[in-house]
């Protein structure tokens, strides 16, 4: 998309002075009437907004989805069967006309000149639903609709975003080091701090399960826990706090660990199985299409679809096949256990460079990626046979690809933040950020100066490891 300047696009840029309006008035008048009756007229369309095309197109569209949701989720108000027969079919109607009108003002936006920024200010504009709501944007609803979720200019914008970040404001041009020093932390830039947390997370607590603390007759019990130990419950602390995180496995090593204080888990008690199944956990969990992810480091659009047609066409059967034997399976193996007691499942005293428990269950893991990669080629072997070339989020199938752009989009969102704090430094912004955000209003002090004290802690601590993972990753972005 060109940058080309207009007489056109130099008003619509400037939109920082621009009174945004309020959801509620608009959401309201659109609960008055009818779905006959919703058409692009001034319901949707702002006074304070008539100058800025791309500010009235966001608005216009972040009402319709918000209304979109509200209806989806709405329930009949008489329970009969006639009632919610009638309410589905009003919900539909509904559901059908917006999206038409969706489509319609989307396609008539950018049926005229559009440049980057206008694309921008269109997904990425916040709107309040009131004085004190939820603010809302149109790119936090681009996973959700699939007018916007197949639409090609919003994936080239959000690719755009994901690699580039955010476009900088010209407003902000007196302070153009300290936006060029900001603009460093991409999307890309700031889930792969987060990944490499959990990296760093995995092998440790590989390194703990291989090489744990040996007991010892006359060792104190804070003598198990060293370094290693520490940063482990460290990174399990920053993770679960960084809470839109998948944060199963380090909840569970973090409650092995807390379990055992003021000692450290040993290969003779239960809580080192915990730390086991922790592993399990995180092993697999990088394997899926969730965030963060090493399918979204590299060329997305090819590895996403992979990862989305392995989760549909081997877990997804796998897991309702476990899920309906899942009671027979359980009693068995507890039959079983107490059957081979005497035999099989004894407690080893003896100290080997591994322990039993972690030879065993790299051998189930190991066996088991055998058999998943099994499956996995039997299952891409006729589905690479309809591979379309050149459109690569299709690539395998047209749900898989939705599935992949789903998740690639609300990746886009999830790491378009400005001043991030990946793990572990989300601690010190808990601590001194987000504590004092909401312990001070009690004592009726003034928490403005929070803001500026977040990017001073940000450009200080963050900002320096920025600057190294962009400069060691130029070109993989």
């Amino acid at each position: 998309m060109a940058d080309e300047a207009t007489e056109e696009t130099a008003l619509l840029q400037d939109v920082s002075s621009a009174p945004l309006p309020l959801l509620r008035d608009f959401i309201s008048r659109l609960n008055s009437i009818s779905p006959e009756d919703l058409v692009q007229t001034d319901v949707l369309q702002p006074a304070q907004l008539s100058n800025h095309r791309a500010l009235r197109t966001s608005f216009s569209i972040i009402v319709l989805l918000v209304f979109r949701e509200q209806k989806t989720r709405e329930k009949a108000s008489q329970y009969s069967p006639w009632d919610d027969w009638k309410h589905e079919m009003l919900t539909d109607q509904w559901v059908k006309t917006i999206d038409e009108n969706i489509e319609q003002i989307w396609t008539t936006f950018l049926g005229t000149f559009c440049s980057s920024r206008d694309v921008e200010i269109a997904l990425w504009t916040e709107f309040l639903v009131d004085e004190k709501g939820k603010a809302f944007r149109v790119a936090d609803f681009v996973s959700k609709h699939p007018k916007l979720l197949n639409d090609r200019v919003v994936e080239l914008a959000l690719n755009y975003r994901w690699k580039r970040g955010a476009l900088l404001d010209p407003s902000s041009s007196r302070q153009y080091l300290t936006s060029r020093y900001d603009a460093l932390c991409t999307p890309w830039i700031y889930h792969a701090l987060d990944l490499a947390s959990q990296i760093a997370f995995l092998l440790l607590l590989i390194s703990y399960v291989l090489n744990p603390p040996r007991p010892a007759f006359f060792s104190l019990p804070l003598e198990y826990i060293g370094y290693r130990e520490v940063v482990l419950i460290v990174l399990s602390t920053a993770v679960i706090l960084h809470s839109w995180t998948a944060s199963m496995p380090f909840a569970l090593t973090l409650a092995a660990f807390l379990l055992n204080l003021p000692s450290a888990p040993l290969p003779s008690e239960s809580s080192f199985n915990i730390l086991l199944l922790s592993l399990v956990l995180l092993l697999i969990q990088l394997h899926f299409p969730l965030c963060p992810s090493p399918f979204l480091l590299i060329r997305p659009e090819r590895c996403l679809p992979l990862a989305a047609l392995i989760v549909n066409s081997v877990f997804g059967p796998i897991m309702k096949v476990l899920l309906l034997f899942l009671p027979v399976l359980l009693l068995s193996v507890l039959f079983l256990s107490y059957a081979l007691s005497d035999v099989f499942l004894v407690v080893s005293f003896v100290l080997v460079p591994a322990p039993i428990p972690t030879r065993e269950l790299f051998f189930i893991l190991v066996a088991s990626t055998f058999i998943i990669i099994l499956l996995s080629v039997l299952v891409l072997v006729p589905a690479s046979i309809s591979y379309v070339r050149g459109y690569s989020w299709d690539q395998y199938s047209a749900s898989n690809g939705q599935m992949a752009r789903a998740q690639f989009y609300r990746s886009v969102v999830r790491y378009s933040k400005p001043y991030p704090f990946p793990p572990p430094f989300n601690i010190l912004y808990f601590v001194f950020i987000l504590v004092p955000a909401q312990v001070l209003p009690y004592f009726d002090i003034s928490i403005s100066s929070l803001s500026i004290l977040e990017k001073i802690l940000w450009r200080a601590i963050v900002g320096p490891f920025v600057v190294i993972v962009r400069f060691l990753t130029l070109g993989l972005s």
